[in-house]
């Protein structure tokens, strides 16, 4: 592909385009930072943040996540607290991080208007803006990779500078410790590596990178081999249906209309292109170790997703937020080599621009998050257990419980190993299976009882069958909240024989 990559020297404008970038970044989000409720997988991350560092490393090893975030959030919240709006605000703050090392790797390729465009079409993001303002890890986990790429590019650039090699180590150790999906960008910057043999000083530096960076990861790759397969038990998982690797593009970047006009332009651009080279019986490969490695952190995944999409849980559109980074310089760096001979490289780049403003619906937490479901849901229940003080609550199922403790009473993330002891004092139980409710109840004679549940459960029948099972029990529902999105609250009364027993 033939092309000048361009050697820019930063200077004080470039700061300032990035700072604008990144105002806009933020106060386009900042207003819904506080809009809808800790829920889904955020308040896993504040519980463990408030376990001791060891323990949040032996815990989070147990499961499905490196703890390099909740360790980070360990730190955070002793200063700030864990309200939503102190969990959440650090999330908010590496997606503008991230603005700017998209900002700076597009310049150094292309020039300003490379950067000015990819930092535009990630702050527009539907996607990323929602998980720009989630207490996840998957902000942080974009930033690093925007980051990686950033450092990838500027090493092979200026070899001679160690201190750039040196950047990426930690940046991609802090990548692996962050999310296992960071082993797919170690993979595509190995396999681009390899195309770079002949740039002597750039093949040597970077080796001793990944080495260091292997060294480095031996602890999280003995976990993650250690919890692979129960990695893919941990998910109730169904086979893909088809183009599903499709709809996860088209989410990435903002729909179908986005999606569509991106594939004609560049499949338009590279016919031209290639037309071009064939009457000029030249082509030249320039810097190919940029356009592989780009192509690869997108595709990569993706292959992967398409190809064992059968046998593990990967489709999953938050796994793969951190593509729109590589996939947005790939695109815009094709656009650029496709279109600026020709002299209408704007054409393009404008018109994918005006249907991402189309597309960016600037209200994106539509009403199901926009209602505090979760925090009402909680507050009903505590207000039942308040007007029966003798009465119980069930958390069914048990994953829903941490979403309710926040709600319910804070100070109960603070008891660590002590957790369901602390709910328990409280008469509050999670379930987890029909045996399990039965010898909560067979502990518990005569209270009433107050089921919370997320209704989403009943795709395995869980709470149905616990409803019944509670009725057959000779318990008698009285009054029921049914809230919007997934949540429901039910009193249960025991009949006569209950209460007897």
């Amino acid at each position: 592909m033939a092309t000048r990559i361009i050697r820019i020297n930063l200077n004080k404008s470039d700061a300032a385009i990035c700072l604008v970038l990144v105002a806009y970044n933020f106060f386009t989000k900042y207003t819904d930072i506080n809009t809808r409720d800790l829920s889904w997988d955020e308040p896993f991350s504040a519980f463990y943040s408030q376990y001791s560092v060891p323990q949040i490393i032996t815990e989070l090893f147990k499961g499905n996540n490196p703890p390099f975030y909740e360790i980070f959030l360990h730190f955070y919240t002793a200063i700030f607290g864990i309200s939503e709006f102190a969990l959440r605000m650090p999330s908010l703050l590496f997606s503008c991080g991230t603005v700017a090392f998209l900002y700076y790797t597009g310049t150094r390729l292309r020039g300003k208007w490379m950067g000015i465009f990819v930092g535009l079409l990630f702050a527009m993001n539907n996607l990323q803006y929602f998980y720009s303002l989630a207490a996840r890890m998957y902000a942080l986990f974009s930033m690093l990779v925007a980051a990686s790429i950033y450092f990838s590019i500027v090493a092979f650039q200026e070899p001679q500078r160690k201190k750039y090699f040196y950047a990426l180590l930690i940046t991609n150790t802090l990548m692996c410790y962050t999310h296992y999906f960071a082993g797919f960008v170690i993979v595509a910057e190995v396999l681009a590596w390899l195309v770079t043999v002949k740039n002597k000083l750039f093949f040597k530096n970077l080796f001793f990178v990944f080495v260091a960076n292997a060294i480095l990861a031996i602890p999280l790759l003995i976990v993650f081999k250690m919890r692979a397969e129960g990695f893919v038990s941990a998910f109730e998982f169904k086979p893909p249906y088809p183009e599903i690797w499709k709809n996860i593009i088209m989410n990435l970047i903002n729909g179908l209309d986005v999606y569509q006009a991106a594939y004609t332009f560049l499949a338009l651009g590279a016919f031209i292109y290639a037309f071009k080279c064939i009457v000029q019986f030249k082509l030249e490969l320039k810097n190919q170790y940029i356009y592989i490695l780009l192509f690869l952190l997108f595709a990569l995944p993706l292959f992967f997703t398409w190809y064992y999409g059968n046998t593990y849980p990967l489709f999953i559109d938050r796994y793969y937020l951190y593509a729109t980074i590589p996939l947005f310089l790939f695109g815009a760096l094709c656009i650029s080599v496709f279109y600026r001979p020709l002299g209408f490289i704007w054409v393009p780049v404008f018109f994918i621009y005006l249907l991402n403003i189309y597309h960016t619906n600037f209200n994106r937490l539509n009403n199901d998050y926009l209602l505090r479901e979760w925090q009402a849901a909680a507050l009903t229940a505590k207000q039942m257990q308040h007007e029966s003080p003798q009465s119980i609550i069930l958390i069914d199922p048990l994953w829903a419980d941490l979403g309710f403790s926040y709600y319910y009473d804070r100070e109960l993330f603070k008891e660590g190993n002590r957790y369901n002891e602390a709910l328990g004092q409280k008469n509050v139980f999670r379930i987890w299976s029909p045996d399990s409710l039965n010898q909560i109840l067979n502990l518990n004679p005569g209270k009433q009882v107050i089921l919370y549940c997320d209704e989403k459960a009943k795709a395995d029948s869980l709470n149905d069958g616990n409803y019944r099972l509670l009725q057959r029990k000779g318990y008698v529902p009285d009054t029921a909240y049914y809230f919007p999105v997934c949540t429901s609250v039910i009193r249960f009364l025991p009949n006569d024989t209950t209460a007897s027993k």
